[in-house]
């Protein structure tokens, strides 16, 4: 009996030993983009093992696996992502971009959340990304997400006069195309390096005129606003050349009034996607 009664001891201590986090947020890119985030951890004695989720509920959710450091003196975390251990995403895996980050508990106990930098690296430790992440416990995270919903349902439709309607991102690859439909005269087109700037260049036509020629993508996003004619539009986006880290890739957003539609691209060398904006007359 004192046996198992000894045993029963050691291994209720050995499981108190072990600390568990669960926390949901955002990631904050340099370029001001957000990602949704979330850090599911088991901390044994400074040891860290666990996963994070990205790109939460979207085609692109991937789950990673995270080993890491925790140190209890600073309540400070150093965490990297290791491998993909799933993801909806059906980009190269040569793409992916594994994030080791340095973060730290912020706030008072009630009001408790994680906060730090990060830095993100391709396979090859090619810089990709690097930011700033926000978390904090995912029940509470919750529950103002909850409160918020709230709010939103009270609102009157008044009030979102001055919401934009973000649609499904689109991601295109070597020779697809993509429609919308719109009764606007004019629309706006950004583009930019969402990742690392690798030198991709691209060449940009609408309606059969080069609007920009051997044009080098970087984080800081070019805003283009043109008129649009009656009918088919044409947008055609080649890849010029596809930098250091292959493939080409962009993003873009078409901002239709208070729509706007976020385009990610990946093309090889030479190869275009196409974007038709149907405008047909105003009511």
């Amino acid at each position: 009996m004192r046996l198992i009664l000894l045993a029963l001891l050691l291994s209720t201590n050995l499981a108190f030993s072990q600390n568990y986090f669960n926390y949901l947020g955002t990631l904050i890119l340099n370029n001001n983009t957000p990602i949704s985030f979330k850090l599911e951890l088991i901390e044994d004695e400074g040891i860290v093992n666990g996963f994070s989720i990205t790109n939460i509920g979207t085609k692109d959710e991937t789950k990673s696996e995270i080993t890491g450091l925790y140190f209890k003196t600073d309540k400070s975390f150093q965490l990297q992502e290791t491998q993909i251990l799933e993801t909806k995403s059906e980009a190269p895996i040569n793409t992916f971009c594994y994030i080791n980050m340095n973060l730290s508990f912020q706030g008072s106990f009630r009001s408790k959340r994680i906060e730090g930098d990060f830095v993100g690296n391709f396979l090859d430790s090619t810089k990709c990304a690097s930011g700033k992440i926000f978390l904090m416990e995912e029940k509470k995270f919750k529950k103002k997400i909850r409160k918020i919903k709230k709010k939103i349902e009270k609102m009157s439709p008044e009030d979102f006069e001055n919401t934009n309607l973000i649609q499904q991102t689109r991601i295109l690859k070597d020779g697809d195309d993509f429609s919308i439909n719109t009764t606007n005269k004019k629309i706006t087109l950004i583009i930019w390096d969402a990742n690392s700037e690798d030198g991709d260049k691209v060449e940009l036509k609408i309606n059969n005129k080069i609007i920009l020629h051997d044009f080098e993508t970087k984080n800081k996003r070019k805003k283009i606003k043109f008129k649009l004619n009656k009918g088919e539009n044409i947008i055609e986006l080649k890849a010029v050349n596809i930098g250091t880290s292959p493939p080409n890739s962009s993003r873009i957003e078409l901002v239709d009034r208070k729509i706007k539609y976020p385009i990610i691209t990946q093309l090889e060398l030479g190869r275009s996607v196409v974007i038709k904006i149907n405008k047909s007359p105003e009511n």
